[in-house]
């Protein structure tokens, strides 16, 4: 959650000071923002954190991108936090 989301800032060239914490016993990650509500969830938060470095491209050009890029988003918190084991995790990315 929180962890990777600040390690996509790093790798988005955003300046670090985002404050996340975490909603539910799921521990879904949520975003504090000076400016409104904050932003819950991994796909809300990663694709405002892109669009905010203004790197739209890696959401996907085309709305056939677009769409592949939002499913595997979704696989990945469906799917993969769906793992209970760290074993488990590797054989689902497997």
């Amino acid at each position: 959650g929180a962890e990777e989301l600040a390690l996509l800032e790093q790798l988005l060239g955003l300046p670090k000071g985002n404050k996340y914490g975490a909603q539910g016993e799921r521990k879904v990650p949520v975003l504090q923002t000076n400016n409104g509500p904050g932003l819950t969830g991994l796909m809300t938060i990663a694709a405002h954190l892109v669009k905010q470095a203004k790197k739209d491209q890696l959401l996907g050009s085309t709305a056939e991108e677009k769409a592949v890029v939002q499913q595997w988003l979704e696989y990945r918190v469906t799917r993969v936090d769906g793992g209970s084991t760290k074993e488990d995790t590797r054989i689902i990315l497997k």
